[in-house]
């Protein structure tokens, strides 16, 4: 496990940011979770390097909407607060256990961490990594790639969806 230092902070808050700020599009927040999912902006803030992105929320959005162009489809957003906390979580995650973002999001999903954001958003971020692990009943090997590895050698799922 990696230390959250300032690094990570950084990048940590500005994938916050990004988050937030897609409630402020025409898009509903599950289209733009799916484009940024997919998308190449997504590959290099991978990478957990901030200083190969410019840091600009705008540019983060624009670069989104250029690979997949603007939409208006869909009407239903979360709150800005709560899709700030889950940016902030999710890289959190990535930067501390080293996985990306997009297996984060392939395999937890941000509609079920809506509801706990209410309850989680004061706590300390490894109790939040603790305790979603434990309500999806698996353990801190399954963010382990080699752990990962070993299991699915053995016969057991790789993911935790259906």
């Amino acid at each position: 496990m990696r230390e959250f230092d300032l690094e990570g902070l950084r990048l940590a808050e500005y994938q916050a940011k990004i988050f937030e700020a897609s409630s402020n599009l025409e898009c509903s927040t599950a289209i733009f979770m799916r484009r940024f999912l997919h998308s190449n902006f997504l590959m290099v803030l991978d990478k957990n390097d901030w200083s190969i992105l410019t840091l600009d929320v705008k540019d983060a959005l624009s670069s989104v909407n250029e690979q997949f162009g603007e939409t208006t489809y869909g009407k239903k957003k979360e709150a800005k607060e709560a899709l700030f906390w889950i940016g902030y979580l999710y890289r959190y995650i990535s930067y501390t256990r080293n996985v990306s973002v997009r297996f984060l999001l392939n395999n937890f999903d941000y509609k079920d961490l809506i509801p706990l954001y209410y309850v989680y958003h004061t706590q300390d971020m490894e109790w939040c990594v603790r305790s979603i692990l434990e309500k999806y009943g698996i353990d801190e090997g399954f963010l382990d790639a080699n752990i990962r590895l070993k299991r699915i050698m053995q016969g057991h799922p790789y993911s935790l969806r259906k």
